[in-house]
């Protein structure tokens, strides 16, 4: 630890000198101005108007700021002796204007109060394009203007929101904006591809982009019918620039290369279509890189998954396989790039998006995706089993290939017959299937009497999942009184899922006695699934500061499970073993009636409310020869306080366990692992608090979020673990009370500016989580604790975007104790340190390469413990606006990449190695189709990221 500090202290030390000189440099000669705005008829003071800089000259952005509440502003960093235009502009309000020039003698200018005239005219039709600033705020939404962030040639959607102040956008591509996740991306308020935000923001080029609008998700709010904006995530809406809405555009890319674990390929294109009233994208791709061709948020939302509302983290399991690609997986169903157990993925796909909106009051959508993917995969995986003094050590060599395909169906409309009442209504059907075929190579050992066991299993596996969801809203509001409201929702899921999986093991016991096992049988197993549900919610305004709230809602579901396992006859497996058969049915039936009084008062609202729930759950299982019948009737408190943009809501659930947990019947596909459930499983009972904060300096461009919850949960599901002499282990669902969760997540970003050709940045952020589960060993109760702590910063400096250099740090901490005295603690660390570079300082070539140093203490070999991650590329840009490039690019040149994971869990850690692209070269050139709307940028030359 103490090598590794002082490692990271010499890296940065020489840097961090060399930016505080640069700092102090620039800072001894800036200029500022400061003033006050106002209502020229109130003088009221202005909150939120901006305040942008352009030098007179050529009317390119120098910086901009956002006034205070009190009216007040204040902009640094302008340089003497150039003369400079400010525009102040404020929606609802006519434009300011004056040319300033500050002097060596008097660097700072005070503009006094500035008042502002009120004015129904458009910003747009009184500002000429140049003079656009780059960030509005209109009402409740947020504008950026794109033309003032620059971009490279071949940039898409995605390079420019990372740009964008308060927009975060990680290795994944999931987009968060001041610490809200983004839910959706639309295209002139239109679907795109279902909506998935990566869609949008990974396959359309930035260039044809006039605005970018940032507003909270409306729909999200009236679904929750809470009325509370801090609980909901954010939708962006992608402007197109007026000359692309009649044109086609889109891109077309092929690649080629090889490495150490062969050849390597990307190719693709996408189209968009635009003509008056109608919009087609077409996409098509394939790749052997790991990459995905369609989003996870797309496929939850098209799948009939429920949207997952709560901001979660991202802890440290020890793994150091973030550079290798990432996955798609839903109901075991893999849609593309690498799989869950790591290795080499083929991907290929295409699809279509149609929106038609014949008018403002109508808008009609339909999608259909097809993906196929082929992965190898080749993993080590080691499982250590901790028993006080005794370590029993299974190690597993698995060759998997997965093959897998899917198609998605979607449409959908939204109507708005009046400006009172919306319409919408969405259908989706999936079809996925997938072959596995798993050869594992298996040995277990006893650390005091050798070798227990080894073995060869076979499995090889089918899977076929049917999806098909509809979606209907209807909202209604009040023509007479203001604030009364009234919604309704209602669904319909069916869910059928189909899993052959053949198994044939041979494998030798050797200790407590000699024996040999063969196992061949057929495990075939049904679910179909349906769900319905229907509710709605009623807002009613009592006076000008008291509400009343109701809802009701009703929810079905029919759940079967059919196992039938098979032993094989012959060439045939038809003979059924009744011991690893059943069948299992769930009806139930949950009604819901919740009321509530919200109390507002300027910006404190306080609403505590009451929701009666009833379920009533029927289980058939085939051996039991009555049903077994469970009833609840719980009165369940709920409250929710909310000041400014401050959240803290308290709720009491019951949740159901899941059916897997009931079903009695062994699962013994693994023969090392034995899984059975249990019937008499009760439900929990949780009680939860939450609370989220999101906030915004416009005065300092200081963005703050955070958020964290705790909750404490009776009756949870926990599993009672039994291990025997050979070392095979029997899991078994019970309940247990106790089980505890706290986590936080905070963050800060803030940018600066320096004269008017350097930007810093800077970002730093802190997620923790600490768990308290019950498991049972060998009878035995034990409680685990598990820490886990991840922190990061990066800072980003920008010189004219000649010159990017964004380095970045993170810190993950993991702690496992059991109070069981026989399991050993578990700690481990994980440092990742690293920088990104572009060079742009020769015209029409571009330079970019990123650099990082992981060490986790968790691994003892070296060579997985430390290890540098190098990749770079150079582009060279092609024709007029440079409009073609081509990429040259080299992944992992020091050829130092591992992909490794240690995880411990209870009374077991397990180590798994797997197979990994590795280090290969790849030359891809790319044509942008660019309409003819979307030539040039003007205002632009600086980024705020």
């Amino acid at each position: 630890m103490q090598t590794f500090s002082r490692q990271l202290s010499y890296c940065y030390s020489p840097l961090l000198l060399l930016l505080l000189f640069f700092c102090a440099t620039r800072a001894a000669a800036q200029g500022t101005i400061t003033g006050k705005l106002v209502d020229s008829a109130t003088q009221k003071p202005l909150y939120m108007a901006t305040i942008t800089v352009f030098k007179a000259a050529d009317t390119s952005v120098v910086t901009y700021r956002l006034s205070g509440e009190d009216g007040m502003f204040r902009i640094p960093g302008l340089s003497p002796e150039l003369p400079y235009r400010v525009i102040v502009t404020f929606t609802g309000y006519g434009v300011y204007r004056k040319e300033f020039l500050l002097s060596r003698e008097a660097p700072n200018l005070n503009l006094g109060t500035i008042g502002l005239q009120t004015g129904a005219t458009d910003l747009d039709e009184v500002l000429v394009v140049a003079e656009r600033p780059p960030m509005v705020i209109r009402k409740d939404t947020v504008e950026f203007n794109a033309n003032a962030f620059k971009t490279l040639p071949n940039a898409l959607v995605e390079d420019l929101l990372k740009k964008l102040p308060g927009v975060q956008v990680d290795k994944q591509g999931n987009i968060m904006v001041n610490g809200k996740r983004v839910n959706r991306i639309l295209v002139d308020g239109k679907n795109f591809f279902g909506s998935d935000p990566k869609m949008a923001s990974r396959n359309l080029p930035s260039n044809v982009i006039d605005k970018i609008q940032v507003t909270d998700d409306k729909d999200e709010l009236l679904e929750r019918g809470d009325d509370n904006l801090n609980n909901v995530g954010k939708v962006i809406n992608l402007t197109f620039k007026k000359g692309v809405k009649k044109g086609v555009f889109g891109k077309a890319y092929a690649g080629g290369g090889g490495g150490i674990n062969g050849s390597r390929f990307e190719g693709g294109a996408i189209a968009n279509i635009f003509r008056d009233t109608l919009q087609v994208s077409l996409l098509g791709y394939s790749n052997n890189l790991n990459r995905p061709g369609f989003g996870w948020s797309d496929l939850m939302q098209t799948g009939g998954l429920q949207r997952n509302r709560d901001v979660s983290g991202s802890g440290n399991n020890s793994s150091n396989n973030s550079n290798f690609g990432s996955n798609i997986m839903i109901n075991g169903i893999n849609f593309g790039g690498m799989s869950r157990l790591g290795g080499v993925t083929t991907s290929n796909g295409l699809g279509f998006n149609l929106n038609h909106s014949p008018n403002k009051k109508k808008s009609f959508f339909a999608q259909y995706y097809f993906g196929k993917v082929h992965t190898d995969v080749e993993t080590d995986n080691t499982t250590r089993i901790f028993n006080n003094d005794t370590v029993i050590t299974n190690r597993s060599l698995y060759n998997t290939v997965l093959r897998g395909n899917t198609h998605t169906f979607g449409i959908g409309m939204n109507l708005k017959p009046d400006t009172l009442t919306t319409i919408t209504a969405t259908a989706s059907y999936i079809l996925g299937q997938e072959q596995n075929n798993n050869k594992n190579e298996q040995n277990g050992t006893h650390n005091f009497f050798g070798e227990l066991n080894n073995g060869n299993v076979l499995i090889n596996g089918n899977t076929r999942n049917d999806i098909l969801r509809e979606n209907f809203s209807l909202t209604r509001l009040s023509k007479t009184k203001s604030g009364r409201r009234i919604s309704f929702a209602q669904g319909v899921v069916w869910n059928k899922k189909h899993t052959d999986s053949y198994t044939d093991a041979l494998i030798h016991y050797l200790y407590p006695r000699q024996l040999d096992s063969v196992t061949n049988q057929l495990r075939a197993e049904l679910i179909p699934t349906w769900f319905a549900y229907a509710g709605i919610n009623y807002r009613e305004p009592l006076g000008k500061k008291w509400f009343l709230r109701a809802g009701a809602r009703y929810e079905y579901e029919n759940l079967k499970n059919d196992v039938g396992t098979f032993d094989k006859s012959g060439d045939q497996y038809d003979q059924r073993n009744g011991s690893l058969s059943s069948t299992f049915l769930r009806n139930s039936n949950r009604y819901q009636a919740s009321t509530g009084l919200e109390f507002k008062h300027k910006d404190l609202a306080i609403t505590p409310g009451v929701r009666y729930q009833y379920q009533q759950f029927e289980n058939t299982v085939s051996g039991i020869p009555d049903p077994l019948i469970q009833k609840q009737s719980n009165v369940l408190p709920q409250l929710e306080i909310t000041y400014r943009k401050l959240t803290v809501n308290f709720t009491r659930d019951v949740v159901l366990p899941d059916y897997n947990y009931l079903l009695p019947v062994r699962n013994n596909t693994n023969p090392y692992v034995i899984n059975i459930g249990n019937t008499g499983l009760l439900p929990a009972v949780m009680n939860r608090v939450y609370a989220n904060l999101n906030t915004f300096n416009p005065k300092n461009n200081l963005n703050v979020w955070s958020w964290g919850e705790a909750y404490i949960a009776d009756n949870d599901v926990v599993q009672s673990i039994t291990i025997d002499s050979s070392g095979l282990q029997t899991i078994r669902a019970v309940n247990a009370n106790g089980s505890k969760r706290i986590a936080a997540n905070f963050g800060l970003n803030q940018d600066i500016k320096y004269k008017n050709s350097f930007t810093f940045s800077w970002n730093v952020g802190t997620w923790t989580e600490y768990r308290e589960n019950k498991f049972f060993y060998n009878e035995e109760a034990s409680i685990q604790k598990r820490l886990n702590s991840n922190i990061w910063s990066n800072v980003g400096f920008n010189w004219n975007d000649k010159l990017e250099i964004n380095p970045a740090y993170s810190f993950s901490y993991m702690s496992v104790k059991n109070t069981n005295p026989r399991f050993t603690p578990a700690r481990s660390f994980d440092q990742t340190m690293g920088t990104e570079v572009i060079v742009r300082y020769i015209k029409h070539v571009i330079f970019d390469t990123e650099l990082r140093y992981l060490n986790n203490n968790a691994f003892a070999d070296p060579q997985y413990r430390k290890m540098f991650m190098w990749n770079a590329g150079v582009n060279f840009t092609f024709f007029e606006d440079e409009r073609a490039v081509l990429r040259l690019y080299a992944n992992d040149l020091l050829n130092q990449t591992r992909n490794t994971d240690i995880i411990p869990y209870q009374n077991t850690v397990r180590t798994t190695y797997s197979n990994i692209l590795g280090q290969y070269f790849l030359a891809t050139f790319t044509y942008n189709l660019r309409p003819a709307g979307a030539k040039k940028k003007v205002g632009g030359g600086w980024s705020l990221w």
